[in-house]
């Protein structure tokens, strides 16, 4: 399996998936700036081609993305059945970018304060 060049920050964060007037909603599990995993109900192809609005604080952010793996797990529960999307970012807005970076800027000062002696 091919290492991932950027790491992903674990992040929960409500996401519109939307593709040919078809909506579903997710939820991220991880995220960066190439890439994204997203919990869902709906699965859809590999290769499609997928707008997705991000829901951070006051903010909305756009991202294109194409789905680069797709799992949908097989319980005899009916719908509700759990399923994840693999993202690979096509192209995003700017404030996408800088949400980011600040993430991760926060999370290495946490993680410096969590080990100072």
């Amino acid at each position: 399996m091919a290492k991932r060049k950027e790491t992903r920050i674990n992040k929960s964060l409500l996401v519109d998936i939307s593709r040919n007037g078809f909506e579903q909603m997710g939820v991220t599990v991880n995220v960066s700036r190439r890439g994204m995993c997203i919990a869902t109900t709906e699965i859809f192809r590999r290769r499609s081609r997928l707008q997705i609005l991000i829901a951070a604080a006051d903010d909305i952010y756009s991202v294109t993305g194409e789905v680069v793996w797709n799992l949908k797990s097989e319980f005899e529960s009916g719908d509700n059945v759990p399923a994840g999307l693999g993202i690979k970012i096509k192209d995003a807005a700017p404030g996408y970018y800088k949400f980011i970076a600040a993430m991760k800027k926060n999370r290495q000062i946490s993680i410096k304060k969590q080990f100072s002696c």
